[in-house]
């Protein structure tokens, strides 16, 4: 079989007596099958394999939902043949390459074995990144943006998420599903492991049970053990490193993973616009000389402005009046709580230099989030997806798919990363790791002219007019 892109792990139903999958546009398209094209389903070895077929006995269908600018592919199959290998209500596994998907029950898996995976991607040279969960690759894109990393693994159990991250990182694989169900030969090896679990239990906006009963902690660790990382990178909110979880999650890897750094940052002090504080840690399997990065003191008047920041274009977008829409109620809140527009800077000017975070539900209009007042009229908008990207200082290449409307574009959004203090962080965590393999160059080699010798041996490409290190194998760990 070719190489795996992407894993799609669901379960399979049940309808007219017979056992029924049903596989969704992201598959589908990363197999690159179209709307009208012939499919071939065949049997082996336990396993249904879906390949182009000339003849159209079975077709591609086609979905489109009111979010889609187009019609995107869908393929179902519920007959006896399908009702001979799965039964229904069971957990499949569908594994998806250029041309071909094949379909297999799901795998169990030993929690104190790690396999070796061989996946798509396996070959890189810079730093391979897994990123689990991945959301829209966000933090991804601003880790590649250094030069240093390269993502060579993904993991996601909402497919609009994986529908982004697919599509700004063609090489290396995904795995759409519950983490806790992925056994670890779908996780590709790398060098560092970045993870961003849930908030939703942590935080305001969800239950805060502190993760007594989520059990994420093991199972992100043995993902980690599973891709080899010499590195763990985290982000999530200051509450998260309190949790049940976050203590699980230590405790399992503390034996690998000896020293662990941790810290809090807002990325207003870093000098964004768009405030977002968040805790971060690093988990290092051998000493190193890693550092935080370095808080600049940013003078006021050297501050942008969200006029600098959105750009020329700020006056598209929808505008609504003031009086007697939700703006005009959440402006007049009163109290001596933390629920006040003005302390939460909901209504934001041209020239205003702070705004809140962007959450994932800010399309319901909140308190908490800010929001665009026109200069010279008593009118408001909310901030545009391309404008929050902006806010959030992801790279400019980065792009949601074609058909992903302006709603599902600003929930993932919503999950995303401060941009500027994830590239501080990666830059820190590259020269750490790049500073330990150093050192055991130059003990291998003891000369200057050795050492030399080797230094030429790394290459140096453009990327996106940017300068990359391809790290030969001489770095390996």
């Amino acid at each position: 079989m070719k190489d795996v892109k992407l894993i799609r792990h669901i379960m399979t139903g049940f309808h007219r007596e017979n056992t029924r999958i049903w596989l969704e546009p992201t598959v589908l398209e990363a197999a690159g099958f179209d709307v009208g094209e012939g499919v071939r389903q065949t049997i082996k070895d336990g396993a249904i394999i879906l390949t182009r077929c000339e003849q159209k006995t079975r077709i591609i269908s086609k979905r489109k939902r009111p979010s889609w600018a187009h019609e995107r592919p869908l393929y179902e199959s519920c007959s006896k043949e399908v009702t001979l290998v799965f039964r229904e209500r069971e957990y499949i596994d569908l594994l998806v390459s250029d041309g071909i998907i094949v379909i297999k029950k799901e795998r169990s898996f030993d929690l104190f074995v790690v396999e070796k995976p061989t996946l798509q991607g396996g070959d890189l040279k810079k730093l391979r990144l897994n990123s689990f969960p991945c959301g829209g690759g966000f933090a991804t894109a601003c880790l590649a943006e250094t030069g240093l990393f390269e993502p060579v693994g993904a993991l996601d159990i909402w497919p609009t998420a994986v529908d982004a991250y697919m599509n700004n990182f063609r090489n290396g694989s995904a795995y759409i599903g519950d983490l806790t169900k992925k056994h670890p030969s779908y996780v590709a090896p790398s060098d560092v492991c970045w993870l961003s679990p849930s908030c939703t239990r942590y935080s305001s906006l969800g239950g805060q049970d502190g993760g007594v009963t989520e059990g994420h902690g093991p199972h992100y660790a043995r993902l980690v053990l599973a891709s080899g990382a010499s590195v763990v990178m985290i982000e999530q909110v200051p509450q998260y490193f309190k949790s049940t979880s976050y203590k699980h999650l230590k405790k399992l890897l503390q034996p690998f993973f000896p020293y662990m750094h941790e810290i809090i940052i807002d990325a207003f002090d870093l000098g964004s616009v768009a405030s977002r504080t968040r805790g971060y840690a690093a988990f290092f399997q051998e000493k190193t000389d890693f550092e935080w990065p370095e808080i600049p003191k940013l003078p006021e008047h050297r501050r942008k402005t969200v006029a600098q920041v959105i750009g020329k274009d700020w006056e598209e977008g929808d505008w609504r009046p003031i009086s007697g829409t939700v703006m005009e109620g959440l402006l007049r809140k009163v109290g001596n709580n933390n629920f006040k527009a003005e302390k939460n800077h909901t209504l934001v000017g041209l020239d205003s230099k702070r705004v809140s975070a962007f959450p994932f539900s800010y399309g319901k209009v909140q308190v908490t989030s800010s929001y665009l007042k026109h200069p010279d009229k008593e009118m408001w908008r909310m901030f545009r997806s391309d404008e929050m990207l902006r806010f959030q200082m992801i790279p400019e290449w980065y792009q949601f798919p074609e058909y992903m409307g302006e709603g599902e574009r600003i929930k993932l959004i919503g999950q995303s990363i401060a941009g500027d203090v994830v590239k501080a962080f990666g830059i820190e965590v590259a020269v750490a790791i790049m500073g330990s393999r150093y050192k055991r160059m130059a003990s291998i080699f003891p000369t200057k002219t050795d050492v030399m010798e080797t230094i030429e041996r790394i290459e140096i490409t453009e990327e996106n007019g940017q300068g990359v290190f391809q790290f030969d194998s001489i770095f390996a760990s």
